[in-house]
């Protein structure tokens, strides 16, 4: 299936067209119908016969069944016909073959618990939800692993998909590259053939929990990038604070149980440097509002999860026992317990000169963080 987006004279409007649907066959369930569930919905509705999208919100839904539009979350974008809302999560995942969640993870317990009760055993779920649960701390996939094994389907193990993935960018026809990320390798690679398409190239990776981890922290260094931008800091700082977003999330996924390598993949640096300098990115242009630009709260569409995250992993980290300074510093800038001067202080702080690399592993030299900086003022 090719897809190709284009614009009319008439009227501005973004439209993905299936050119060609010759083997898409079954149904897909894609549960959550904010921008970034549409977007997905859209991207593979030539891949299968139909798409279920499961929205709560009914307007959302009248709008896709009237006018193939999701003018709350998307403007400009027509949806295929063959993508059919409900409000029924039931309706959704009858006869789907593949169930893919993609709803913000403030709502992944509620979501998970009530799938759990419904999922069939020989459906794979696929999370695309980035961030972590409020309260506990936890990844999706985590939430996902408890509420299944509580209602009896232990034996189903979540996939991940991440990787570098605007959704304005994929509306527009612009391909992108994924992770599917999976304990079982045979189902990932069977729900990698169904959902590889021209605009999607998927890589497969073995640990979905690592893969979790870089997709929630990326967020929260977007914000600062953002806020860099908004500052006029300059590339220089905005480079470092993805180089120190790396550090740092490699940090996270080990302490975790996770596999570090996986920020080499484009679920960890392709997804953080993409996030991080894209303007069409929501936690960056959240950055840019902090910093007194971009004070359009309305072009703000869907939910920034950096704001959610950035909370939840500092707890994290502490129960954990490793402190993530810049991480830090950012979740006490939007809670407005600091100024932006302590984000730059942070981005500046000698991390290089305390951590060193042993088998391709990032370790603790804590006697080795000696090293005292100057900051510069720069106005903030």
């Amino acid at each position: 299936m090719d897809f190709k987006a284009r614009r009319t004279r008439d009227e501005e409007r973004i439209r993905i067209e299936m050119l060609d649907d010759e083997g898409s066959d079954g149904i897909l369930a894609v549960i959550g119908g904010g921008s970034w569930g549409t977007t997905l919905a859209a991207l593979l509705a030539g891949n299968f016969d139909k798409v279920n999208l499961c929205e709560k919100d009914e307007e959302v839904c009248r709008d896709i069944v009237e006018n193939h539009e999701n003018s709350k979350y998307l403007d400009d974008f027509k949806i295929p016909a063959n993508i059919v809302p409900t409000t029924s999560a039931e309706t959704a995942l009858e006869g789907a073959s593949i169930v893919l969640v993609a709803t913000p993870s403030y709502a992944s317990r509620e979501v998970a618990s009530g799938i759990s009760g419904i999922v069939a055993e020989n459906q794979p779920i696929v999370i695309a939800t980035k961030g972590l649960e409020g309260n506990t701390g936890l990844l999706n996939v985590e939430v996902w692993r408890e509420e299944l094994a509580a209602a009896g389907h232990g034996r189903i193990d979540p996939l991940v998909l991440s990787g570098p993935t605007l959704a304005r960018e994929i509306c527009s026809g612009l391909p992108s590259v994924c992770v599917l990320a999976g304990r079982d390798t045979d189902v990932v690679g069977t729900v990698k053939s169904r959902f590889t398409n021209p605009l999607l190239s998927i890589t497969e990776w073995s640990d979905p929990l690592g893969v979790q981890a870089a997709a929630a922290l990326k967020n929260v260094y977007a914000v600062a990038c953002g806020l860099a931008s908004g500052m006029y800091w300059g590339d220089n700082v905005v480079g470092s604070i993805i180089w120190r977003g790396m550090e740092e999330s490699s940090r996270f996924i080990g302490a975790l149980g996770g596999d570090p390598a996986v920020m080499s993949t484009p679920a960890g640096i392709g997804d953080l440097v993409a996030t991080c300098i894209s303007p069409k990115s929501r936690n960056h242009h959240l950055g840019r509002m902090i910093a007194g630009k971009d004070l359009d709260d309305e072009s703000v569409r869907g939910v920034t999860e950096g704001a959610h995250t950035a909370q939840e992993a500092a707890r994290r980290c502490r129960s954990l026992g490793i402190k993530l300074e810049l991480l830090d510093s950012i979740w006490l800038l939007l809670s407005g317990k600091s100024q932006p001067r302590d984000v730059l202080n942070a981005v500046f702080s000698p991390v290089i000169t305390s951590h060193v690399l042993e088998d391709g592993c990032i370790v603790d030299r804590p006697e080795a963080a000696t090293n005292k900086w100057s900051i510069p003022d720069m106005g903030v």
